[in-house]
């Protein structure tokens, strides 16, 4: 091959090869620039096709979903200028761009370690030592049918209760989602529950414990929710930490399928001052510089207050929540008003005499998170019922086999 003076380097993208489809999209102006044949934009070429990827990810989605890598361009092209005729036949490998996001699923945030600590913390409280009626069943494969006897209620808590009976050795098929709605129905099949006889009722109670709880939550929080988008709200609706003790993740995790916030999980989670920190540490401004002392800047602080002039203070001390406790909502409006013109950064929380009959009174463009203690506290549970399945009687097989 006779040697030009060029390098391949330098050559322009009118004789340089191109392996690359994004090359479909684009024409050439002069050495140094392409054109988009799709928008018309022009672009700095600087012997690579990176820009124009961008560009067509950014301005065209959805058309590169096969469009190869910089770097498998590189390594074809390559090929092809080194030795002539070998790649012809060799398609690019090319990798799969996610165009679309995947829905979220509040059950991926559940570790499943965590399901089965706590699978397994439920059954030994339920089974400490021997199984007597263990000896009635056996261990026969049986088939039990889970049934919601509460129409219109939203399903949460499948993760738990699927955790528990595979800590028996059992399988759960299920025919809706957490946060379905189940019914319409006053009875409506949700899941199926295979495995031997004594194994399946071992899981039974604490299954259908966390199901009943954790659906009735969720049911709670999507009413709490659909009122404040009919009302046009845009701030949040939160649960507490009134949760019922050993039983918090379940719990909060109801909340988040029912489309409310959890709040802060713990003591961990989130500075929060209230009245009983605050007249032990003298001051609100006392208080504030405390924690933050302690917590620096990676957590936020929130402090409890029953007047705007407590708020004020506990804004200017550095609190980046302000939570308005008991105020009346005719006071609370104004407070909040008031201070979110001073402070505009400033989040405000209602809490404190909230209840489900009462919400509405709450609403207000100055108020960001309404937290409510009886989303959890005195919540109704939905009613499950798990059934086993009565074996066929032969005679009665018979007698429809030979029915005319």
């Amino acid at each position: 091959m006779a040697a030009t003076g060029e390098s391949e380097c330098s050559m322009s993208p009118k004789t340089r090869p191109r392996a690359s489809k994004v090359w479909v999209y684009f024409t050439t102006d002069g050495d140094k620039r392409v054109v988009c044949s799709l928008c018309k934009t022009s672009l700095a070429y600087h012997k690579s096709t990176t820009t124009m990827l961008e560009h067509l990810k950014r301005k065209h989605t959805g058309i590169v979903e096969d469009a190869p890598t910089e770097k498998e361009r590189t390594m074809h092209e390559h090929l092809k200028w080194k030795y002539t005729g070998v790649v012809e036949d060799v398609p690019i490998e090319r990798e799969k761009t996610m165009m679309t996001p995947s829905k979220h699923t509040p059950a991926h945030s559940i570790p499943p370690h965590t399901l089965t600590r706590m699978a397994r913390q439920w059954l030994e409280e339920d089974t400490p030592n021997f199984d007597p009626a263990g000896v009635c069943v056996g261990s026969q494969e049986v088939e039990a049918r889970l049934l919601c006897k509460s129409p219109h209620s939203i399903l949460a808590g499948s993760p738990f209760f699927t955790a528990v009976f595979t800590e028996v050795g059992c399988t759960v098929d299920w025919f809706y989602q957490d946060g379905d709605e189940v019914g319409p129905d006053p009875v409506t099949l949700t899941a199926v529950v295979r495995g031997p006889a004594r194994c399946l009722l071992l899981g039974e109670r604490p299954a259908l414990n966390c199901l009943a709880r954790a659906s009735g939550i969720a049911t709670r929080c999507s009413q709490l929710r659909k009122m404040a988008t009919a009302w046009g709200w845009h701030g949040e609706v939160a649960g507490t930490r009134k949760t019922t003790p050993g039983f918090r993740i379940v719990e909060k995790y109801a909340m988040l399928v029912g489309a409310v916030s959890m709040h802060r999980m713990d003591l961990s989670g989130m500075v929060m001052l209230k009245d009983n920190h605050v007249w032990t540490s003298g001051s609100i401004t006392e208080a504030v510089k405390a924690a933050r002392s302690v917590c620096g800047f990676s957590s936020k602080i929130e402090v409890e207050c029953c007047s705007i002039e407590e708020g004020i203070e506990a804004a200017i001390a550095g609190a980046d929540i302000v939570m308005l406790d008991n105020v009346q909502p005719e006071e609370l409006h104004a407070a909040a008003a008031a201070l979110k013109q001073r402070f505009p950064a400033l989040l405000i929380e209602a809490s404190g005499g909230v209840t489900t009959q009462n919400l509405g009174r709450y609403f207000s463009p100055h108020v960001d998170i309404i937290s409510l203690g009886c989303i959890t506290q005195g919540c109704p549970v939905v009613d499950f019922s798990l059934k086993v399945q009565k074996p066929v009687c032969l005679s009665m097989k018979i007698k429809e086999e030979l029915a005319p």
